[in-house]
């Protein structure tokens, strides 16, 4: 047939297109948020799996376009009525007597069974258990659609299906997506093409963007040279400051912001991949004998098509799955552009363009329509912050973006800063209207918490250099994402929301420093590298740990579990700590932290070749290593207000056969830190004279070597590879997987048995050993082994099948175990201080 525009197709598909997605659950709320192509007052109803009737919650869309209307509805219970522990059904009606299974609504036919498990009737959801070792949650991040190789998110759907067949207690009960669930700067021309066509059909006007002069820049693979030189964009800019072409299909508007949430997250407004636009389609502008098509490269377009194929191949397995789950959200960069406000010179750069400013204010917009809405929907309601961006939304929609008191409106309240604002702040920071909503959230459990951290739009630049790595939050924000958020008495393990790892792998932070001193040279350098790590800005890093340590109190003791993404590379670590005196304590208290680093990146983004993530697959840790262990730090500390030398103590150096005494100052910064490890290299011995006021250690956790048959010939025939040509694509579940808590040895050897490189596991391999570096979903458990409390990160991936150029369904293959026991004989504390006098 061809390909076929919606604006030819928008009348023969149904109401919703996208959604329905569980948001924001509570015993006495819930929240799904839905797309619809027209104007509708949404109600939704809760039942038991009784099918009775709970309780309701109605709201109207917001219209963004003629046929786009959005909305996040809320059930909200005066009383506690959902049980933790217990799963429940919900429904949705429009205006009447409707419902999900009304022909027309969720397909023409009337069915729901893109939505729903063969269990139940109408989509479910659980509540979280009052057990912590019952809980199981799931975490991923970095989905990009031209990617290579499969969607790991269709991961989620196996998980819930395989419970709810064997043991529904064990399905899945939240999931985190920690960032970049969107790729703006990033976009296949093919995918950008359709996202054009459908939003002419979706909004019904065109957006008038400032400082584009030529259309025909706008069009899919030429938009690079105005995203890097009119907008200011860095995503292009490469490691010596070379012009990439990456940016050739970056996002703009706002039709094409809301289009890509929806090809992401549902099937229904995408053709089929033979029906999908031809390369003389996307670039028909052009012309054949233009100089831009002779550059076009065929190659390129079709590894772009074959990538977007294997996208769409599994989304009615995404869509199923989060409609099923709750599930929670927080933006890093790739959602607005790459780099989204890393450091001084990057503002500068950006926020004083027209253009710049505008491609940010639609992307921030987009994430606040189809994510933030259903993290925190207490902020939609009427009289907040939500709510007042919504009316401004709407009536710029109709105006075609042409009104400017509610562009300035919209501006205000997704808090944009203007740089002007920044350069007059010290420490300079980004700065925020305080009507702006707020983008951190807290996620309430009956044992745990979840704090979702923004670490983007509150950040500070502490260094005199425009190109000084930033602190990911300032001052402020630390007491109102960390300090002032209440503490349950009841909590038993506080988890943290980070995008980017709190805990970096040393060998990719120390390239990360190099490109600092590079930047400084050159001027460019630090777009390439993500200079933005945690670790290296030592003010931010001892801060955080300090804030958490103390709002453990009155417990001296504090657990803390962080999931993270952003690094395209999944990998666990373990950070102890102690105090006498935290960093910015007014007064000295004693106090401990264990935190476990669990980092679980990219769902759809690998790469092979020299520098991807492939080869930190292989490699680990340490790709150059010379000694077998992994890295790890012992570090001390002390507070610098003045910024001086401090005298620590005597290094003995061998020098001329001889140990000759050198003294041991700190650098000038506050905090002063030592290393141990690194100042113990050599023949040296430490003696400590000034008593350090916290001390921590970091340790990279390898992955559990795990007993398997090391005879793989056998293939038992009970199960089938659902990648088989006669095995339906949306069969996942043909490959049994371990529930929690069973015996994962014979799984196992029944998944290894159908692999071609079933060699990734044998022992003494590091393949996903150290680091798993192909697309991956981690879910997260907690247990009791040997009288130790731990937090489990299990990485579902796939192996190759033996059945030439196909991928084995995807399986939990990679198990860290993280200890969070404070006396844990493995990880010593003692000897931090065995060289202190």
């Amino acid at each position: 047939m061809g390909w076929k525009s919606l604006q030819e197709r928008i009348h023969q598909i149904p109401l919703v297109l996208a959604g329905p997605m569980v948001r924001c659950t509570q015993p006495d709320t819930v929240t799904v948020w839905i797309a619809l192509k027209e104007s509708h007052n949404v109600t939704l109803k809760i039942f038991d799996l009784d099918s009775n009737i709970l309780f309701a919650g109605s709201r109207r869309t917001v219209e963004v376009g003629q046929n786009l209307h959005v909305v996040a509805v809320t059930a909200k219970n005066n009383v506690k009525i959902l049980e933790y522990g217990k799963q429940y059904l919900y429904d949705l009606g429009f205006d009447d007597a409707t419902s999900l299974r009304t022909p027309g609504i969720l397909t023409l036919e009337g069915s729901v069974e893109d939505i729903v498990y063969p269990e139940y009737q109408l989509p479910s959801f659980p509540v979280v258990p009052k057990v912590l070792q019952e809980l199981r949650l799931v975490h991923g991040s970095c989905r990009k659609p031209h990617g290579e190789s499969m969607d790991a998110l269709a991961s989620l759907d196996k998980m819930i299906g395989e419970a709810l067949a064997r043991d529904p207690k064990k399905r899945p009960h939240q999931l985190f997506l920690t960032g970049d669930q969107i790729y703006a700067d990033d976009v296949a021309d093919v995918l950008l093409f359709m996202l054009m066509d459908a939003e002419k059909a979706l909004l019904g006007w065109s957006e008038k963007l400032p400082d584009v002069e030529d259309l025909q820049q706008l069009n899919p693979g030429q938009r690079n040279s105005i995203a890097t030189h009119i907008a200011g964009l860095t995503a292009s800019i490469g490691k010596i400051g070379t012009i990439s072409n990456l940016a050739k299909s970056h996002l703009f508007t706002l039709g094409e912001f809301c289009a890509m949430y929806l090809f992401a997250w549902s099937d229904v407004l995408w053709v089929e991949p033979q029906n999908f636009p031809n390369f003389e389609d996307v670039y028909s502008n052009l012309g054949s004998s233009t100089p831009e098509i002779s550059k076009k490269n065929k190659n390129t377009f079709q590894g772009e098509v074959r990538y977007i194929e294997e996208f769409w191949a599994t989304l009615k397995q995404v869509r199923r799955a989060l409609a099923n789950i709750p599930t929670y959200t927080i933006f890093d960069d790739h959602e607005i552009t790459d780099d989204w406000y890393l450091n001084v010179a990057w503002c500068d750069r950006l926020l004083n363009k027209p253009l710049g400013r505008r491609i940010l204010q639609n992307g921030m917009l987009g994430y606040a329509l189809c994510q933030g809405w259903g993290n925190t929907p207490e902020q939609f309601t009427e009289g907040k912050p939500g709510w007042a961006l919504l009316q401004a939304t709407e009536l710029w929609s109709r105006s075609a973006g042409t009104d400017r008191k509610q562009e300035t409106n919209i501006s205000k309240f997704i808090g944009l800063p203007k740089f002007a604002e920044i350069a007059q702040t010290y420490p300079r920071r980004l700065t925020r209207d305080p009507e702006a909503l707020t983008w951190h959230y807290i996620v309430p459990g009956p044992k745990y918490e979840v704090l979702v951290l923004d670490t983007r739009t509150q950040r500070e630049f502490p260094g005199k250099n425009d190109f000084d790595f930033p602190g990911l939050l300032h001052a402020d924000a630390y007491e109102e994402q960390i300090s002032n958020v209440p503490r349950d008495p009841e909590i038993e393990v506080t988890l943290a929301i980070s995008p980017g790892p709190f805990v970096g792998v040393p060998f990719m932070e120390d390239l990360q420093r190099v490109a600092k001193n590079i930047s400084e040279k050159f001027g460019s350098a630090a777009w390439g590298f993500d200079t933005e790590a945690w670790g290296l800005e030592e003010n931010a890093f001892e801060r955080m740990l300090s804030r958490m340590a103390l709002r453990g109190l009155p417990n001296k003791q504090n657990k803390l579990v962080i999931l993270s993404g952003d690094v395209h590379y999944s990998f666990s670590a373990r950070l102890q700590y102690r105090a006498t005196k935290p960093f910015e304590a007014a007064t000295n208290i004693h106090t401990e932290l264990t935190i476990a680093q669990l980092t679980s990146s990219s769902l759809k983004n690998e790469k092979k070749g020299i520098g991807g993530s492939h080869s930190l697959h292989i490699k680990g840790f340490v790709p150059f290593r010379l000694l077998m262990n992994s890295p790890s730090a012992e570090v001390l500390g002390w507070e610098n207000p003045q910024k001086e030398e401090l005298n620590l103590g005597v290094c003995y150096t061998a020098i001329n056969e001889a140990l000759q005494p050198i003294p041991l100052v700190s650098s000038q910064n506050n905090p002063a830190k030592l290393d141990l490890l690194k100042k113990r290299g050599g023949l040296k011995k430490l003696e400590i004279i000034k008593k350090p006021q916290w001390w921590y250690r970091i340790d990279f956790i390898n992955a559990k070597r795990e007993k398997i048959e090391q005879d793989f010939s056998y293939v038992n025939s009970n199960f089938k590879d659902s990648n088989s040509k006669d095995s339906n694509s949306k069969d996942l579940i043909s490959i049994p997987t371990p529930l929690p808590g069973q015996n994962r040895q014979p799984f196992l050897e029944q998944y290894l048995a159908l692999a071609t490189n079933e060699h990734h596991h044998e022992l003494g391999k590091n393949y996903g050993k150290e680091i798993v570096g192909l697309n991956n979903i981690a879910e997260i458990t907690f247990e009791s082994v040997d009288g130790k409390d731990i937090v489990v990160q299990t990485l579902w991936w796939q192996l190759e099948s033996k059945e030439k150029g196909k991928l084995l369904p995807p399986f939990p293959l990679t198990r860290s175990e993280v200890s969070l026991d404070f006396k844990d004989k493995d990880y010593p504390m003692d000897d931090l201080l065995g060289e202190v006098m």
